[in-house]
């Protein structure tokens, strides 16, 4: 009985010595990596601030680690530069559009501060400079291009989301006038392409009037006849293939209505928004790279491009994290 008993104890000590399995990583796990190596090796290799490493892949980054994820000390100078609006315009790295850095460096702040019970003074003082950007209809237009836009140009309806949810994140309440030029907008913009048409669903988040209610109705229909068979959506209603970035925005769109399911009911009920979230998840997971990246989403026969892989990734793991959530 003895040798037995010590035969046992020797397997069981000899199983604690093998090296335990690892449950293999998630998809948002290795793109938190692939974006931990890209992000600051942009500042220290360009000695400037991208907008779309300290602003897309940095606001994903300050995401994935409010969702608990580890990324260790390597947004600590992008935090700095960030926390210093007044010198943003000094960064050499912009190129021409001086709007679309200013959103997109404001979001990553916004982000950075989802947690805080009160906003920083930088996140007030960076609301206040993307006011001179506002158009007089509510809206902020980054860029010129025609639609459908990419992950580096945005366009207008994802930029005026992007601006009215900083707004918010400053401070600044439903009935600020600033605020209330963007409803006013989002309520009776058109949209003709599926990022467009995500923009302006997200700009209207969770409200509810008759105005908002209607909208978000006509969008939620085209958005739902426009999901593809793969899971995911194309950049315009009856495209034939599924695009990364345009799946990712309708995706954070979803899943931000999931948290009230009544607000998609006049096109989904519950189980069928459910069940076009998981599609469209399952559909990013699906074209992931190895390295943790997605494949940029390109238009019009463009060859991909590092920065466009960049951001197409950024906005691929916000929308796995859960978006805006």
């Amino acid at each position: 009985m003895r040798s037995f008993f010590a035969a046992a104890a020797a397997l069981w000590v000899a199983a604690l010595a093998l090296p335990q399995a690892q449950a293999p990583a998630t998809p948002e796990a290795k793109a938190v990596a692939y974006l931990l190596k890209q992000v600051p090796a942009w500042r220290a290799g360009n000695g400037c601030a991208s907008c779309h490493h300290t602003g897309d892949a940095t606001r994903a980054l300050f995401m994935a680690a409010h969702r608990g994820h580890d990324v260790g000390d390597a947004l600590k100078d992008a935090r700095a530069f960030l926390e210093a609006p007044a010198d943003w315009n000094t960064n050499k790295g912009h190129g021409d559009d001086e709007v679309l850095m200013r959103l997109q460096f404001v979001s990553a702040l916004a982000a950075a501060a989802e947690k805080d019970l009160n906003p920083s003074p930088a996140l007030v003082e960076a609301a206040k400079i993307i006011l001179a950007d506002q158009m007089p209809d509510g809206s902020w237009v980054p860029d010129a291009s025609d639609p459908p836009h990419t992950p580096l140009t945005w366009g207008t309806a994802v930029a005026t989301w992007m601006a009215r949810t900083a707004l918010i994140a400053s401070g600044r309440e439903p009935d600020d006038f600033a605020v209330a030029q963007t409803d006013r907008w989002t309520r009776t913009a058109e949209a003709s392409t599926v990022s467009d048409a995500a923009g302006i669903v997200l700009g209207l988040g969770v409200t509810s009037d008759v105005m908002a209610d209607k909208q978000r109705a006509k969008l939620l229909n085209m958005l739902r006849f426009a999901q593809r068979e793969s899971g995911g959506w194309g950049a315009e209603p009856g495209a034939e293939s599924a695009t990364v970035f345009d799946t990712a925005l309708v995706l954070i769109a979803l899943q931000e209505l999931e948290t009230d399911p009544r607000l998609a009911r006049s096109t989904y009920r519950a189980e069928e928004l459910r069940d076009a979230i998981a599609k469209g998840r399952a559909y990013l997971a699906a074209q992931q790279r190895a390295d943790g990246s997605w494949p940029a989403t390109m238009r019009g026969g463009a060859a991909e491009s590092a920065t466009q892989r960049l951001s197409t990734t950024a906005w691929a793991l916000m929308a796995l994290l859960g978006g805006s959530k």
